[in-house]
């Protein structure tokens, strides 16, 4: 394990997370405390970015080790003497359980799968439960890139590792995030942004999960923006599904372009492209749930 990366498992065992390993291919990860208080917004829903902070509270907790004797998930903490592991896109499914305020948000068990094996990535998919349920509160999809440690480059596994784990994925697709095509008649809303620190995770750049953070920060300037009645609430709608392809990294105190624009066909989805200067450096988008103005108030009773 790099010396950056030490600062993860640190932060897993600091949390006291436990798990339980199903199959060679498949770990629980239970999260006592479930979602924090900051994981809500003024609605009283789960923020998106935080279902995405959840992940990889997940994803951490799979892949190093809890004592000096235990193993990883994936047999990962051996890679990671040569390896660097990147993630390039990743796809979430919000289901309305996750907004049922009927629902307790915690304890969590977090299912964490092998997808699928290519020939420099492997797919991870991630089912969030609230603990003794079979109905999963949301779902992810997470498509990683193996990177050769010294020479920062895309590298296959090695062998051994490819014979033990792509047996029985070999039809398996990898998940692919299409690039966006601007629309002719031009984009709808440009935020401008500046990365903070508080976005910038152990390896010093910011973290994957901020983009989610971002892309829904973009699409809530830009709905505040056309309600004239001014309804704040209205703006903050429930994501249903969202997608990032991720391109180049982004650090602290780079200044950002997001621009979005909506969907032809589907008047409740919107794209995004996140430019650092003139590159285009991360692109997204988010898909909402009917807007319901029963939700748009300011207080309510249990």
């Amino acid at each position: 394990m790099t010396a950056l990366g030490l600062n993860f498992a640190r932060i897993v065992h600091q949390m006291k997370a436990s798990r339980k390993f199903l199959s060679d291919t498949h770990v629980k990860v239970m999260s006592h405390g479930g979602f924090p208080y900051e994981a809500f917004n003024g609605k009283a829903q789960i923020n998106p970015w935080s279902i995405m902070h959840m992940m990889e509270f997940s994803r951490n907790a799979s892949f190093n080790k809890f004592s000096p004797t235990d193993h990883c998930f994936l047999e990962f903490d051996k890679l990671y003497q040569n390896y660097l592991v990147f993630i390039a896109s990743a796809t979430t499914k919000v289901y309305p359980k996750l907004y049922d305020y009927s629902v307790t948000k915690g304890p969590l068990e977090i299912h964490v799968e092998l997808d699928n094996v290519g020939k420099t990535s492997f797919g991870l998919k991630t089912s969030i439960f609230q603990e003794a349920t079979d109905t999963p509160l949301c779902e992810s999809f997470v498509q990683s890139v193996f990177v050769d440690l010294a020479k920062r480059k895309p590298n296959p596994p090695p062998d051994w590792w490819l014979e033990k784990y792509k047996q029985g994925l070999e039809g398996q697709a990898t998940l692919r995030v299409p690039r966006h095509v601007l629309p002719q008649d031009g984009i709808l809303w440009n935020y401008q942004m500046k990365v903070a620190a508080s976005e910038i995770d152990t390896y010093w750049h910011t973290n994957w999960s901020q983009y989610v953070k971002f892309m829904f920060n973009a699409y809530v300037d830009f709905s505040a923006g056309t309600h004239s009645s001014g309804n704040l609430a209205a703006a903050f709608q429930k994501s249903k599904e969202f997608s990032v392809l991720y391109m180049q990294e982004s650090n602290l105190g780079d200044s950002l372009d997001v621009q979005l624009w909506r969907d032809k066909h589907n008047p409740n989805l919107f794209k995004f492209q996140f430019l650092k200067q003139a590159d285009v450096i991360c692109e997204s988008q988010l898909e909402l749930y009917p807007h319901d103005p029963s939700e748009d108030v300011h207080g309510f009773a249990l």
